[in-house]
């Protein structure tokens, strides 16, 4: 994750403005926009600044793969380009990320909640698929996942393909279901 992804992610988590934190942790609002937007790489004491203003800590995880805050972020720019494909693939990423890792690891990459992605669809697909992975070893679920309930009463799926075959909702987990997301589980295994 980079600290851009890490301060606007926990930012949002902890709600504030770029104005509150700016003032909670004395660094200038034009430099935390810069961190932000990935225009500035600040250094690690001005980042750990940052996080305690907002109320959080950085750990280090034995992964190299990317977690579910980084990913969000590139769902984000690939929606803003109108790439679904990108989206969609982003998305399988993170589900191969988190089926290759296990115990605290696995945790380690859903415990910075993702910044909203600018779809309500593919933030609760996220979760879906965090709280998905988690329970399969029963792991602990951060409280972010189980925010994003989605909208169960209006299914939505992903356009997959050009073919866009419809979700049999028998093979959908319980995790995507509940939030009104049909992603079948077979689609969540890596080939």
């Amino acid at each position: 994750m980079t600290a851009g992804v890490l301060a606007r992610s926990v930012r949002a988590a902890s709600g504030l403005t770029q104005i509150e934190l700016a003032s909670r942790s004395g660094i200038a609002g034009s430099s935390l926009s810069l961190i932000e937007h990935g225009k500035r790489e600040p250094t690690v004491a001005t980042l750990d600044t940052l996080l305690r203003a907002a109320r959080h800590t950085v750990v280090a995880i034995p992964t190299v793969r990317s977690d579910a805050a980084r990913i969000a972020s590139e769902i984000a720019i690939a929606l803003v380009e109108s790439d679904g494909l990108s989206v969609y693939r982003r998305f399988l990423q993170l589900a191969d990320n988190l089926a290759a890792e296990s115990g605290a690891t696995r945790v380690g990459l859903t415990l910075t909640e993702p910044s909203p992605t600018g779809s309500e669809q593919w933030d609760a697909a996220i979760a879906a698929l965090c709280e998905y992975r988690l329970q399969a070893d029963h792991l602990p679920v951060p409280n972010w996942i189980t925010k994003r309930i989605g909208f169960p009463t209006r299914p939505w799926a992903p356009c997959t393909s050009g073919y866009n075959i419809p979700a049999d909702p028998t093979k959908v987990p319980e995790e995507f279901l509940r939030r009104g997301i049909l992603i079948e589980a077979q689609t969540l295994e890596s080939v």
